[in-house]
């Protein structure tokens, strides 16, 4: 997507690009994450549009994958890319949407230890996601995770993840 006559380091791509690099992304989300097909609203292209991306398709395609895990619904939003706008809560939102049935069924039990159930259930399933994406490469894995390489090594031994299966 670079012409070769461009410096390395931030580009504005076109609407055709953008739709194109979106596409693949959501569909490679799907293949690899298990989102949902989501479509880009029209401000969303918008502000893909309006941003910089370095000089190859790798930012942009990160971007689009993360919005297609913590967004909700059909649909990608302007708040699904603007990570500083809408961080913590599309997170927060994401699980509470997902833990909502099971805290359906789990009422029922007095004696049950929640969080000690779900934290290593969503840590395994998010290295997990992460190690698939790198293809099982822990020093890059640990590097999006914002983690030690060791303490993932630590983690993948603890949660009983088969990195050599990604």
């Amino acid at each position: 997507m670079v012409n070769k006559s461009e410096e390395a380091g931030a580009k504005k791509y076109n609407r055709e690009e953008i739709v194109a690099c979106v596409q693949r992304a959501v569909q490679s989300a799907h293949e690899q994450i298990g989102t949902e097909i989501k479509v880009l609203t029209k401000a969303a292209e918008d502000y893909l549009l309006e941003s910089e991306w370095s000089g190859d398709e790798t930012d942009l395609e990160m971007a689009v994958k993360r919005a297609c895990v913590i967004s909700v619904g059909s649909t990608l939003e302007v708040e699904d890319f603007d990570l500083e706008y809408r961080h913590a809560q599309s997170i927060g939102n994401f699980i509470e949407s997902r833990l909502k049935g099971f805290m359906r069924n789990i009422k029922r039990f007095e004696s049950f230890n929640l969080y000690d159930m779900v934290i290593p259930e969503v840590e395994k399933s998010l290295i997990m996601m992460v190690l698939k994406e790198t293809r099982g490469n822990q020093i890059k894995a640990s590097g999006l995770l914002g983690i030690n390489r060791n303490t993932l090594r630590s983690k993948i031994k603890k949660l009983g993840i088969k990195a050599k299966s990604l």
